[in-house]
């Protein structure tokens, strides 16, 4: 995006299409970033679950988990915080009444759950620029108690939003229809045609995955947002026969889920991008047999993922998902839905989640993942983070 953001109504309209979809019952960072020239940026925008109970939670246990997961982020200097909320009514939205004394003691909760944010923020030197409410048709400042508020349309039309609605961005009602959905039968049969085999060995698949590795890898250490237009570029039918072979078995499943975290210890990538297919497949049957290697994994260990590498590996399963072979579709899904809850999407995971059950009912990734949202259990790395912070 060219336009810099320079208002309220910019960063608000922002929002939804960094999202991909409009929030409901959110609390949502736009997280800032100092330059050397002393330039604010913000390249990261983060969203949790907030309600009147997230509120009520805050004030009672402090806001420290909250600053924890914003600061695992990136270096942060400020964070601009918005809140949607329907229930946030601004004064005068009703007259005298019970509607009237409900909507105070909201705007008086959610006031006091984001003074105690901000205060958090400010004892580790971190800037809450301003925080904001929105409801289905107005927003306003919250330390302004509702007094004031703007209509919505101002945020989805300013110079920010339309410039990404120009850029063909175009932001869904809810996150579960963001989920991928694969190509139809007949246009994937006409993406095979001329192929004698329907299916890959597994050496080959490896090979052509050791071939691949290290220009995927490559785009991790980028300061761009990940270009799907490059990931279109590295899939080509080769490699989506290589990844049909390696999804469609739990064993290379489970080893490529290792290999696209870019973080698990026994496939570092100075390593895995100087093998080559049969080495790569080797180490890949050893490492999965061992125990402790699915402790490792992403998500499962204390190690918090950088989360360009779990984007990277979304994006690029979601790119093959199009195209893959049905056989293999499920484990697709689930795949995309543990690296989603791994970085802490719980949203997207459950969407994942639920997208492998519909295919195969008994998918034991998938029903893993949605008992772990449904109960509200998060990564070992953000569990502990709220552990250490209460």
């Amino acid at each position: 995006m060219k336009t810099p953001a320079r208002s309220p109504e910019d960063i608000i309209g922002i929002i939804p299409h960094t999202l991909g979809y409009t929030p409901r019952r959110s609390l949502v960072a736009v997280i800032v970033g100092t330059e050397k020239t002393g330039a604010q940026t913000s390249s990261t925008t983060m969203r949790v679950d907030f309600d009147r109970e997230s509120a009520a939670q805050t004030l009672s246990e402090g806001g420290g988990w909250y600053a924890d997961l914003i600061m695992r982020t990136c270096r942060v200097t400020g964070v601009f915080l918005v809140l949607y909320d329907d229930d946030y009514q601004p004064v005068g939205a009703f007259g005298a009444g019970a509607d009237s004394e409900y909507a105070e003691v909201h705007r008086g909760l959610i006031r006091a759950a984001i003074d105690e944010l901000a205060m958090t923020f400010a004892a580790r030197s971190v800037d809450t620029l301003s925080a904001w409410w929105v409801n289905q048709d107005h927003f306003g400042r919250i330390d302004e108690d509702g007094y004031d508020s703007t209509p919505l349309i101002e945020a989805t039309t300013s110079a920010c939003a339309t410039e990404l609605v120009a850029g063909g961005s175009n932001p869904v009602a809810d996150p579960e229809d963001l989920v991928i959905s694969p190509m139809p039968a007949e246009a994937f049969a006409d993406s095979r045609r001329g192929r004698s085999q329907e299916w890959m060995g597994t050496d080959e698949a490896f090979a052509i995955l050791a071939d691949v590795y290290p220009r995927l890898e490559a785009m991790r250490h980028e300061d761009e947002p990940v270009d799907e237009v490059r990931i279109h570029d590295l899939m080509d039918l080769p490699t989506v026969m290589a990844l049909d072979t390696l999804l469609v078995e739990i064993w290379s499943r489970d080893a490529l889920e290792m290999i696209l975290s870019f973080d698990h210890p026994d496939f570092p990538p100075s390593q895995v991008r100087e093998l080559d297919g049969d080495e790569l497949c080797a180490m890949s049957r050893r490492i999965v047999s061992q125990a402790h290697a699915a402790q490792q994994l992403v998500g499962l260990s204390s190690r918090a993922p950088r989360p360009r590498d779990i984007l990277l590996a979304i994006a690029f399963l979601k790119v093959y998902l199009r195209a893959g072979h049905p056989q293999a579709r499920a484990n697709t899904y689930a795949v995309i839905a543990w690296f989603e809850w791994a970085l802490g999407g719980s949203t997207m995971a459950l969407n994942y989640a639920l997208a492998a059950v519909e295919l195969e009912s008994e998918h034991g990734l998938a029903e893993l993942i949605i008992n772990a949202v449904n109960m509200g259990c998060l990564p070992r790395w953000l569990a502990e983070t709220q552990s250490s912070a209460v």
